[in-house]
């Protein structure tokens, strides 16, 4: 009874946000099961796990239990692709050189990070989406630079696109600043992680990334975050 009534009261999470708007988890710094829940009931519609060292499939696990089991088709692991199956997660990220999965099927995700031009063009066929980076110089990681031109990214996507490839992604030093002109450089989405782990206020930090590059059309929330 007491758990019906608390029900209640509880706020139905928002909507979610358009799935090509992605957060990483860090890899050198803390993140937490609890934000994560937070960050989706704000409207997070994906996030992908990076490998954590010493995590094997009972870490995975417990990591899922302790996120409701609504928000699990908006996750994507960069391990066990067994798991993303039985647990009927959002998709799997490869690491370059990988084969997919042998009887993949269609309804989980592939994607790939990719650092240059040949390597997207070497990716499988069968990506759904894969991630473009540094776009900019990295929040969270020193020396981490780009090492092309923004007008260099864009003929790089532009030449991806029409050569048929899958959709691209803006990866690395993306802020609520700069969120605007990846979208403008014709990428279509865009992945953060040091912008919203190092903030202080890592749901306000998403949900000010998702209007920097919705603009107009940003997603109206039901209730102050």
């Amino acid at each position: 009874m007491l758990k019906f009534i608390q029900s209640l009261f509880k706020s139905e999470p928002e909507a979610p946000a358009p799935d090509n708007l992605v957060l990483f988890t860090p890899t050198r710094s803390p993140w937490d099961a609890k934000t994560v829940v937070k960050l989706f009931d704000a409207g997070l519609g994906r996030l992908h796990v990076q490998s954590v060292r010493d995590w094997n499939v009972r870490q995975y696990e417990a990591f899922l239990q302790q996120v409701p089991e609504v928000f699990w088709n908006r996750i994507v692991l960069e391990e066990q692709p067994d798991l993303v199956l039985s647990r009927k997660l959002a998709g799997f990220q490869m690491l370059p050189g990988d084969r997919i999965p042998p009887r993949w099927p269609k309804t989980a995700a592939l994607s790939l990070k990719c650092h240059s031009y040949d390597e997207m063009r070497s990716t499988p066929k069968g990506c759904h989406y894969l991630f473009l980076s540094p776009i900019f110089p990295s929040v969270s990681k020193r020396d981490y630079v780009p090492q092309r031109t923004h007008r260099e990214f864009q003929v790089i996507v532009e030449r991806w696109r029409a050569e048929g490839g899958c959709p691209v992604y803006g990866l690395g030093g993306i802020t609520p600043q700069n969120a605007a002109h990846v979208r403008a450089l014709g990428f279509d989405g865009m992945a953060f992680i040091g912008s919203v782990w190092e903030s202080a206020q890592p749901v306000q930090a998403f949900l000010e990334l998702e209007r920097a590059w919705s603009g107009k059309d940003a997603r109206k929330l039901k209730r102050k975050h």
